[in-house]
């Protein structure tokens, strides 16, 4: 093999790695801008806020986990794409320890 197709084929495997850097990148960019618009915007509107007494509420206000007082409403699932649009069934009352345990912290 020549010098010439073995640069090449090198070159060709840099870019390819370089792109998948970038790709990997830009995931975690956007994920960590969701993230980010869900604290600071979502948390604190009234939509999450109705959302929230509703699950208290409909677990009267206790922990689904330990059965204490519920403080918190915990996520089951994520809706990926359109934040605040998760339905109510992926919600649960819970208590600050047993959400901590949930994050794993």
């Amino acid at each position: 093999m020549s010098d010439s197709v073995f640069l090449l084929i090198l070159l060709c495997g840099v870019i390819a790695g370089l792109k998948l850097v970038a790709e990997a990148w830009l995931k975690d960019k956007k994920r960590e801008q969701r993230r980010r618009f869900y604290r600071v915007e979502y948390l604190k509107s009234d939509d999450w806020k109705r959302k929230r007494w509703v699950v208290l509420k409909r677990d009267d206000h206790r922990c689904v986990y330990c059965g204490g007082r519920a403080s918190q409403v915990h996520h089951k699932r994520y809706a990926r794409r359109n934040i605040g649009k998760e339905p109510i069934e992926w919600l649960v009352s819970t208590c600050d320890s047993c959400h901590r345990k949930q994050h794993g912290r």
